[in-house]
């Protein structure tokens, strides 16, 4: 039987916004099928798509014989073969070579339509709509105070509330521009925290978006699941129900400075998706920014950066695909 075409999805939004939560939600429909993160247009377009000329059958068969081999590929369960993936590629391009790999995967999954989600493609979304002008996106905000907290236990990414705040701040303008570009039809932004507090109803206002029917085991989507490749304390959240009480973490384990600087920087953005502020009138000096950026944050980021085996082998691997 023919598959339907069907828009691709994406999902966008600050890392540490619950994305993994999502995804694993809308896998669990009948329909939609979404991997672990591909970073293909993060890490893998900016080196290539200049220098390789994809209308050659062999390069593209190297190119994604490369991809294949990367770690996060590697993760995909199971990841498409080499044969497949050149099989559903649609046109001689990157973004051709994207669609070949997602609608390889998606086959396999008995599924079809497709799905991605890497978040730090919310920063690459004008590329990624040349590719795909028919795409939809969600997009998944979360307090960003507890995203900074959250990008604080894992292994990547900074760890100083001064770029925590302007990265999260960084994201939503990326959204938003996003949103302008597509219009209601094509963008849906979602609450991380209404998606915890009232589960379902925000999956069939997500399935309405989709043109999707709702289907109630995307609410168990915890059960019977492969394991989902991300770090430990995600890895046991994605095993459990939807932990309603996951939000407002700050209020009790963020320090009084931090939220200071925090909302200095962010705070008309908290505002602007529903969060209140806590500190009336947040003030960050000239001098404490300075300190901040240059004196406290570099020892943080050096002391992640020695613990994060998993950047250092994608270091590597880049250094590879070149």
């Amino acid at each position: 039987m023919a598959v339907q075409e069907q828009r691709p999805l994406f999902i966008f939004g600050c890392p540490r916004s619950g994305t993994s939560l999502l995804t694993r939600m809308l896998h669990a429909h009948p329909n939609i099928a979404i991997p672990y993160e591909s970073h293909l247009y993060n890490r893998v377009y900016p080196i290539v798509h200049r220098s390789n000329d994809l209308t050659d059958p062999r390069t593209r068969a190297r190119l994604v014989e490369e991809i294949l081999q990367t770690d996060y590929l590697k993760q995909w369960d199971p990841p498409p073969s080499l044969q497949e993936t050149l099989a559903a590629v649609t046109r001689p391009d990157f973004h051709g070579i994207v669609d070949g790999l997602m609608r390889a995967w998606t086959a396999g999954q008995g599924k079809s339509r497709w799905g991605e989600k890497t978040p730090q493609h919310t920063l690459w979304w004008r590329t990624i709509l040349e590719g795909f002008p028919d795409l939809q996106a969600i997009h998944l905000v979360r307090d960003g105070r507890d995203v900074a907290l959250s990008y604080r236990n894992a292994h990547f990414g900074p760890k100083h509330v001064y770029h925590l705040a302007r990265r999260w701040v960084k994201y939503l303008a990326a959204a938003e521009d996003a949103q302008a570009a597509l219009g209601e039809r094509a963008f849906l932004t979602v609450r991380y925290e209404d998606l915890l507090g009232e589960p379902e109803a925000e999956l069939k206002r997500i399935c309405a978006f989709l043109g999707e029917a709702y289907r109630p085991e995307m609410l168990t989507f915890h059960q019977g699941q492969v394991a989902y490749p991300t770090d430990r304390r995600n890895a046991e959240n994605l095993r459990r129900p939807v932990l309603t009480n996951n939000t407002q973490k700050w209020r009790t384990q963020m320090s009084a400075r931090d939220l200071r600087i925090f909302e200095a920087l962010a705070g008309e953005s908290l505002e602007r998706y529903g969060y209140a502020r806590a500190v009336r009138q947040p003030r960050l000096s000239a001098w404490e920014a300075i300190y901040c950026r240059y004196l406290e944050d570099p020892p943080r980021r050096a002391l992640a950066m020695l613990t994060n085996h998993q950047g250092q082998r994608l270091a590597l691997e880049k250094m590879r695909l070149y």
